[in-house]
């Protein structure tokens, strides 16, 4: 018993701090982007595009790189507060 409680905490301790997973830090954000005013939306985006891409080009963020992940709201305030991953609306 006492081996096998030995060897739950030592994979524990492995999987926790054995290795890094590195994976992109996505960045929500949401706009205009279609709509009446989508002009603004597009200056949102290529904003946040940028900023995105000097962050890359610096290393990253500890090393793992940002990507952004647009919401459309439509130009509708309706929207605004719920632009979610699973709508239609949302674009990598």
């Amino acid at each position: 018993m006492k081996k096998m409680l030995l060897s739950a905490v030592a994979l524990t301790a492995m999987v926790a701090f054995g290795g890094n997973a590195w994976a992109d830090l996505l960045i929500g954000v949401a706009g205009p982007l279609t709509g009446p005013n989508a002009a603004f939306g597009a200056q949102l985006q290529k904003g946040a595009e940028q900023a995105a891409a000097d962050i890359n080009a610096a290393g990253g963020i500890n090393g793992e790189q940002v990507k952004i992940v647009l919401g459309d709201d439509v130009s509708d305030p309706k929207q605004v507060l719920f632009p979610s991953p699973t709508s239609s609306s949302v674009t990598a």
